[in-house]
C-alpha cells in the first residue's frame, strides 16, 4: 500500500475505512489498520467466487454467535466493496505475539544472552500470557466452538511488558467443534499432524496441539519438532515430516534422533507439571489426539505456575520454586535465592476444633516475592472458579512488613499457636514475627455471600498456612 494511492473500503451500511497499513497477511486474507482508532479491517484476498461466497457465509455466521464476553476481536460488520471482508475492533497498545517472539529471538541470536528474554517479560510474563490464552480458549471450547487457526500472528498482547492483556484476531475462523467441509485450515508449523496430513478438520483437539506448540515456542524459542534431525536434513523434506508427526519431539524420552539443538532448555523455564503436559501432547498425543491435554488442563497448571515463580534478586529473571530441594537456585544465573526474598503459603484443610484441630495439606502452594502482592479468592484454589471469583484478601509485602487487607465485605481469621483473632480491617505484621516452628494460619471469607451456617463452616475450613 503506497502513500500516493489511498485504499478505501466500505461496509454494508456505506461507512468508509481508509486502510493505513498492513499488520498481517495469510492464506485467507490481509489484516490492515485504518484511520479509525482501534478499528482493523480484514480483506479476503482470493478471486475465486466459490471461496469468496464461502468466506462471506462464514463471516455472517460468526456475526450471529454470542461470544462478545471473550477476548476475541470478532467481526462487527461485513465489508462489501471493493472487496469482501469484515471490520473488527482491537484495543490500542497491543502488538502481535509474532513480533514479541521475533524481538526476543533476535536478541538471543545476536547477543547470545537471555537479556532479550527478560526485556520481553521473562518467564513470569510468558506464563501469564499463556494463562490468558488458555483461559479464553478453554471457555470457547466449553461452549462447543473451536478457534481453528491458532498462531502467533493471530494473537495480540500488551506492548508494555508490565501488562499481560491477550486478544485473538482472525476470528472468522471460529467454528463449531468440528469444521464442516473438506478444508484443513492451519498455519504451517502449528497445524496438528492429522490436519497437515489432510485426514481431519479442525476441532478443539487440533487447537490443543497448536496451543502446546505455541507455548513451547514462546517459552524456549524453539519449535518442538525442529531439532537436530530437522536442522541437519533437507529443509523441505524433514520439515514436512516434522509437521506431519513423523518425527519425535525434541525432548522425546524414547528417541533422541531429533533432540534439542537450540533455544532455552525446557527444564529451566517450565515446572514439572508443565513439562508433563508437553510430553503428553507431543508423545502420546502426536498419534492419538484424545491423549492431548485440554485447554482446561493447561489453564489449571498455568494458574499454579504463575503462583510458583521466584524473583531472582541477582539477575532479575524468574524461576520456578522446587519443593523437592532445600535451596532454590536460579536457572539463569545459578545463584541461590535468599530465604528473606520470598514467603511461601500452603493451602491446608482444617479439621476439628480447639486442641483437636488438624491441618492437612491440599498440595497447593503460592509464592509471595519481596515487594510484591498476591490475592486470595472466594472460590477454592485450583478450580475453574478461582480466577473469576471475588477477592477476599490481598497480601502485600512492603517495607519489611506483610500487609493483610480483607475485602470491603470480608473478614479474616488469623491463628498462631493457641491464639485466634478475627479482623475486618487491614493489619500489618513485621517479617521477623513469622517463625516456621509456630506458623500463622490465615482464613478469609465474605459474609455477605454466605447463606447458611453449614456453607460458612465449609468456606472457613480451607485456609493458607505460612510455611
Amino acid at each position: 500500500m503506497t502513500k500516493n494511492k489511498k485504499k478505501i473500503v466500505y461496509d454494508t451500511q456505506g461507512n468508509e475505512y481508509l486502510l493505513t497499513g498492513k499488520i498481517g497477511e495469510g492464506g485467507q486474507g490481509m489484516v490492515c489498520c485504518t484511520d479509525r482508532s482501534s478499528v482493523l479491517v480484514k480483506i479476503i484476498n482470493t478471486k475465486d467466487p466459490e471461496k469468496i461466497a464461502s468466506s462471506v457465509k462464514q463471516i455472517q455466521w460468526v456475526l450471529q454467535q454470542n461470544l462478545n464476553d471473550l477476548n476475541l476481536a470478532l467481526p462487527k460488520i461485513a465489508i462489501t466493496r471493493p472487496k469482501h471482508g469484515y471490520v473488527m475492533e482491537l484495543m490500542d497498545g497491543l502488538i502481535s505475539l509474532e513480533d514479541v517472539l521475533q524481538k526476543s529471538f533476535n536478541c538471543l541470536l545476536d547477543e547470545g544472552s537471555a537479556d532479550g528474554y527478560l526485556k520481553t517479560g521473562g518467564v513470569a510474563r510468558r506464563v501469564q500470557l499463556l494463562l490468558a490464552m488458555a483461559t479464553t480458549l478453554s471457555e470457547l471450547h466449553s461452549r462447543g466452538y473451536a478457534y481453528g487457526d491458532l498462531s502467533p500472528a493471530n494473537i495480540f498482547v500488551s506492548e508494555n511488558v508490565a501488562y499481560s492483556e491477550v486478544w485473538f484476531i482472525d476470528c472468522d475462523n471460529i467454528c463449531f467443534n468440528e469444521r464442516e467441509g473438506v478444508t484443513h485450515l492451519h498455519t504451517p508449523g502449528y497445524g496438528a499432524p492429522e490436519v497437515v496430513r489432510g485426514e481431519q478438520n479442525v476441532n478443539c483437539l487440533t487447537d490443543a496441539w497448536a496451543f502446546a506448540v505455541l507455548a513451547f515456542e514462546l517459552l524456549t524459542h524453539q519449535h518442538p519438532f525442529k531439532g537436530l534431525y530437522v536442522e541437519d536434513g533437507e529443509p523441505e523434506i524433514v520439515e514436512k515430516q516434522a509437521y506431519e508427526g513423523a518425527l519425535p519431539w525434541v525432548y522425546d524420552a524414547n528417541d533422541n534422533s531429533n533432540e534439542s539443538c537450540g533455544g532455552l532448555k525446557l527444564q529451566d523455564i517450565a515446572n514439572t507439571k508443565m513439562i508433563e503436559l508437553f510430553r503428553c501432547c507431543f508423545e502420546d498425543g502426536r498419534s492419538h489426539p484424545l491423549q492431548r491435554p485440554s485447554l482446561n488442563q493447561w489453564r489449571s497448571v498455568l494458574q499454579e505456575a504463575v503462583d510458583q515463580l521466584l524473583d531472582c534478586q541477582y539477575c532479575r529473571h524468574q524461576f520456578f520454586y522446587d519443593p523437592t530441594v532445600k535451596s532454590q537456585t536460579c536457572t539463569f544465573c545459578d545463584e541461590v535465592a535468599e530465604k528473606e526474598s520470598y514467603l511461601l503459603f500452603e493451602q491446608v484443610l482444617v479439621l476439628g476444633e480447639g486442641n483437636s484441630t488438624e491441618y492437612h495439606s491440599q498440595n497447593y502452594t503460592r509464592i509471595l516475592n519481596k515487594e510484591s502482592r498476591i490475592q486470595f479468592k472466594a472460590a477454592p484454589y485450583g478450580t475453574e472458579l478461582w480466577a473469576e471469583s471475588s477477592s477476599t484478601l490481598t497480601v502485600d509485602w512492603k517495607d519489611k512488613r506483610v500487609h493483610l487487607s480483607p475485602s470491603s465485605k470480608g473478614s479474616m481469621l488469623i491463628s498462631k499457636g493457641a491464639r485466634n483473632e478475627t479482623f475486618h480491617k487491614n493489619i500489618r505484621i513485621p517479617l521477623n514475627k513469622f517463625m516456621p516452628e509456630d506458623p500463622y494460619f490465615i482464613t478469609a471469607w465474605i459474609i455477605d455471600e454466605i447463606e447458611d451456617d453449614e456453607h460458612l463452616k465449609l468456606v472457613q475450613s480451607y485456609c493458607w498456612r505460612l510455611v
